[in-house]
């Protein structure tokens, strides 16, 4: 049985048992699969089973159906891993990512919803959205004593790494006399407080240097790969 995977922003929603022939996609709640956020049109797209294939076809979208990056003027045929996609959502044709989870087609919904509903509730998208976000932002991957994680700047101008309670965040490990990031209208630069500890960024020793995106902090035994907003 074919399977299709809804993804927004390369975070995967479902996975579901195409067990139907007709399959219509759009913010209506008279769509098969209803998806309640104004970057997907009313009526945007419907999947047909037609002899043994399937096909994709745009039903009057105002922002447009694509197929593989190109959008669609006709009926499409569908291939085994294209992708449709439509506003900041893509549904992966007979395509399942890693860490998807199966589901029958016909998928709970609230009462207002036929049966045969696929539904994305409002919140569910917020919180995705807000998860996408979120990973735009600029950050910090960190590994010392083989632990490793990620820390998010957000908003605060100063971000102040170490090992003592002083420390925006502190690490198990690596120096107590402190690594210091802070962003200004050029960007962020790290500096090296420590008196005792080098630094090398990009594997060059120095006290100080502005940061670009993947750039590398080496100081102490602690690592810190800088992940600038992606825009």
């Amino acid at each position: 049985m074919p399977k299709l995977t809804l993804m927004l922003e390369r975070k995967t929603v479902q996975t579901y048992d195409l067990d139907q022939p007709l399959i219509r996609v759009g913010r209506s709640p008279e769509m098969d699969i209803v998806i309640d956020n104004v970057s997907v049109s009313r009526w945007q797209a419907e999947l047909q089973h037609e002899s043994d294939h399937w096909v994709v076809r745009d039903i009057g979208s105002s922002n447009g159906t694509f197929v593989n990056g190109q959008r669609l003027t006709s009926d499409q045929p569908l291939r085994p891993g294209d992708a449709i996609s439509f506003g900041k959502y893509s549904l992966f044709f007979e395509h399942v990512p890693a860490g998807a989870a199966a589901a029958p087609a016909r998928a709970a919904a609230p009462a207002a919803q036929s049966d045969s509903t696929m539904y994305l509730k409002p919140e569910e998208v917020e919180q995705l959205q807000k998860g996408a976000a979120q990973k735009r932002q600029a950050h910090v991957r960190w590994e010392v004593g083989g632990q490793s994680g990620v820390h998010y700047l957000g908003d605060a101008p100063t971000l102040l790494v170490g090992t003592s309670d002083r420390c925006d965040l502190r690490l198990p490990g690596g120096p107590k006399h402190h690594v210091l990031m802070a962003r200004d209208s050029r960007g962020v630069e790290v500096r090296n407080l420590s008196f005792w500890r080098r630094m090398r960024v990009k594997g060059q020793s120095t006290k100080r240097a502005r940061l670009a995106n993947g750039d590398v902090v080496e100081i102490g035994g602690l690592k810190l790969t800088f992940m600038d907003e992606v825009r």
